[in-house]
């Protein structure tokens, strides 16, 4: 296990733009290397949550937050984030996923090769540490 701390939750509060407090005082570190579960039923939350980490709430009017959420060593909520490079950084695997029709490998790189990385060994390095 790393004491490395990747991500860090800090009293994260999350409103929907029609009022509904979504996520309440929530804080959370997040180890390098490790695996999180976020385990519970349908509604409460889990989902809201890892949508803050890349503000994927921003795309919708009036949906707020309140707390920190530290990434390289920023909060990610600031207002001055480059959201463009966030969602480049942390991304989001879903239930049922979606992947571009190409290889396994294309997909993972996919992010990569946007990002400059042109060398199949570097690609191959990074996509085997995925």
């Amino acid at each position: 296990m790393s004491d490395t701390v990747e991500i860090e939750v800090r009293r994260l509060d999350f409103y929907y733009s029609g009022g509904t407090h979504a996520l309440k005082e929530i804080s959370l570190p997040a180890y390098k290397n490790n695996v999180i579960a976020l385990i519970g039923p349908s509604g409460c939350g889990k989902t809201t949550l890892l949508r803050c980490f890349n503000r994927m709430h921003d795309l919708y009017p009036g949906n707020r937050y309140e707390g920190e959420i530290i990434f390289n060593d920023m909060d990610i909520l600031s207002k001055n984030i480059d959201l463009i490079d966030l969602r480049s950084r942390i991304g989001m695997v879903f239930q049922k996923p979606t992947p571009f029709p190409m290889s396994i490998f294309d997909n993972i790189a996919y992010g990569l090769k946007l990002r400059g990385v042109k060398t199949r060994t570097e690609l191959s390095e990074h996509v085997e540490q995925a």
